[in-house]
């Protein structure tokens, strides 16, 4: 009898796209907290770690069946969700801007090791929503939380389609 390998990707692109959606609706004030999101940010810095946790599973997996772009991927996200528990808690914004630039690296990687372009398209809208995060908390301004609920939508969408495409194979991923 044959091992069956399972990659991850389709799981963790669902649980990036859901992590990403929860910041979209967090940017449009969905959860009541107002321009002061810190109120509704402490409390989801357990849940944020959960999800990290999770992901460190996915990269685990991924490793196994010999995908390093995505080991070090979900690494990197689940690391970068366990700072993001931090940041909220404690309204870091360098934690967010740090991510950023770590998730625009991911985004120049994978377009240089040849991943679908829509994957660099994913990272770098992931980049764009932790920049616009890290200059609502150092700012408090409403208008950067609708820029990072704009890019956490958007991020939403190309993640699921992704996760989508990728576990039906009936969806080009280009």
């Amino acid at each position: 009898m044959s091992e069956t390998r399972v990659d991850p990707t389709v799981a963790g692109l669902f649980l990036i796209g859901f992590i990403t959606l929860f910041f979209g609706l967090l940017g449009l004030e969905i959860f009541g907290a107002g321009p002061d999101v810190t109120k509704i940010l402490g409390v989801a810095g357990d849940f944020i770690y959960y999800i990290g946790f999770i992901l460190i599973i996915f990269a685990y997996m991924a490793g196994k069946v010999g995908n390093a772009f995505a080991t070090a991927l979900f690494a990197f996200v689940a690391v970068a969700l366990f700072g993001v528990g931090i940041g909220l808690i404690n309204t870091y914004p360098t934690v967010f801007y740090a991510i950023a630039f770590f998730f625009l690296i991911f985004a120049i990687v994978s377009l240089v090791i040849g991943a679908p372009k829509l994957l660099g398209i994913l990272l770098f809208l992931v980049c764009l929503l932790y920049l616009f995060v890290g200059f609502q908390q150092a700012t408090l301004d409403a208008p950067y939380a609708i820029a990072f609920s704009f890019f956490g939508f958007l991020s939403f969408i190309v993640a699921t389609y992704m996760a989508v495409a990728l576990a039906t194979q009936k969806m080009p991923v280009f």
